[in-house]
Order: structure tokens, then C-alpha cells, then sequence
């Protein structure tokens, strides 16, 4: 069974999809990946950040099927031929989906028989989703499907005051945060405080260094940006624990 990793983040532009591409090309060094840009957004760019060719194949296919089988996943499925061990499932593009409430629970069957090692689920912001019927119950569902789930988060003090407001409303189960630093760690006692203070229940996971300059050359080549120790960082290179008991919560 694949190990699932969710990534999110509070706002569009806080670097989710950069982050979960990188874990994604970073762990298919050695590993069989899945990446699915399940972003409901309509801005998919999980594809155009490697360039892939795609053709008429992504998610918004699956959209019409009563049922969501692997082999149906798999279909949408492209590989990346820079990557061999890596395929991914490109986004929407031009046209916002459901809330993933409502998409990952029919996504959970397909996820459960696919052959990778590893599932990563880009699924941007996907608590301030405008069709979705409650933030909580869009959290309750990721942490159902998700073996782990990644919070992006910025260090921005502007940007952290608004993505706590939106996590404390969640309360999203398992939620590991991810702080992005631009500012070398000058705010990083602050951001521990305010982690401390208003979200209790969520684990800081990791600092990981951010510089915009370097993710938008990564970006013009088509090559992920590289974390240095990124599956160290976020345990990856350890087994998971099974949907919906991370942190030491059990799953319904």
C-alpha cells in the first residue's frame, strides 16, 4: 500500500505545489512516486512546473466516473521522462472542481491499490476552497485518506496571523506545519511563539529554507528546486503510520 502524503497550504501562492514537487522528485531518486495535482482551484501547475506534455490526460477526467478505480487513476497518469521513477497526474486547468471534500473520498479506492511507494497530493488551498461545504469536514476527509499531512505555511507575519485563523477554524486532524523561510530565520522565535499560542495541537515538522529568486529559476528550467534534507527533515525516509493515526490520533 502507498504511503500518502498530503500538501496544502492556507492561501494560493504560499509555495504548496513547489513543495510538493520537490518531495516528489526528491523521494523518486530512489522510490516509486504518484504526484497528483488534486488542487480544485483550476489552476493546475503541477505539469508545466517540469514541462510535461500531458496531452487531454488530468484529473478533471475522473470528475464524470460513479466510481474512481486505480486503473481508471492510473490512466491519467503521465511519466516523467527526466524522472523514470515519477508519474504524475496533471491538475484542472481553466475550470475549478469540487471542494476535495467531496473528491477524496472517492479518490481513497484508487489510492489504496496504486503501485507507487509513495502518493503525494498537491492539494493547494484547500480549506478556503469556495465550494466546500465546511473547512472541518474538508479536514476531516484529507486526514481519512492521508498518511500524512503537510501544512505549507510562509513566514510572513501577515500571511501566518490569516493561515492561523484559517487552521484554528479547521481544526484539521494530524496537521504538521511547514514554515517556508525567506527571512533566514529572523522571525523564526516569533513563529514558534505564535505556534505555541493559537495552534497547540499542531507540530512544527520543519523550517525549510525559502528564496524566491531560486524557486522562480527552478521553475524557468523546468527542474524542481532541491531542499537539502528534505525527506530527513519531514521523516519520509521512515514508514508512515496508517491514514488517520498520525501524531497519535486514530481515524474513525
Amino acid at each position: 500500500m502507498s504511503t500518502v502524503v498530503s500538501v496544502l497550504t492556507t492561501k494560493d501562492g504560499q509555495g504548496s505545489t513547489s513543495l510538493a514537487l520537490s518531495l516528489a522528485w526528491t523521494a523518486a531518486e530512489k522510490r516509486r512516486v504518484m504526484a497528483i495535482d488534486a488542487d480544485m482551484s483550476g489552476t493546475g501547475t503541477l505539469a508545466d512546473l517540469v514541462s510535461l506534455d500531458f496531452g487531454s490526460r488530468g484529473i478533471g477526467n475522473l470528475f464524470g466516473t460513479m466510481a474512481i478505480s486505480g486503473n481508471l487513476l492510473e490512466q491519467q497518469a503521465v511519466s516523467v521522462r527526466s524522472r523514470p521513477r515519477l508519474r504524475l497526474v496533471p491538475g484542472l486547468q481553466g475550470f475549478s472542481g469540487p471542494g476535495v471534500g467531496e473528491l477524496l473520498p472517492r479518490l481513497a479506492p484508487a489510492l489504496a491499490v496504486l503501485p507507487e511507494e509513495l502518493v503525494v497530493l498537491d492539494l493547494g488551498a484547500a480549506l478556503a476552497h469556495p465550494r466546500q461545504e465546511s473547512s472541518r469536514r474538508t479536514g476531516q476527509a484529507i486526514a481519512q485518506i492521508s498518511n500524512r499531512v503537510l501544512v505549507v505555511l510562509h513566514d510572513s507575519p501577515a500571511r501566518l496571523v490569516k493561515s492561523i485563523q484559517i487552521l484554528k477554524a479547521a481544526q484539521l486532524p494530524q496537521a504538521e506545519l511547514v514554515v517556508l523561510e525567506s527571512r533566514r530565520g529572523a522571525l523564526r522565535d516569533q513563529i514558534h511563539r505564535a505556534i505555541a499560542e493559537h495552534l497547540p495541537g499542531h507540530r512544527l515538522s520543519a523550517l525549510l529554507p525559502w528564496d524566491e529568486r531560486r524557486a522562480a529559476k527552478a521553475e524557468d528550467s523546468a527542474v524542481p528546486a532541491s531542499v537539502p534534507g528534505l525527506l530527513d527533515s519531514l521523516r519520509l525516509a521512515e514508514a508512515a503510520p496508517a491514514p488517520g493515526e498520525a501524531n497519535g490520533r486514530k481515524g474513525p
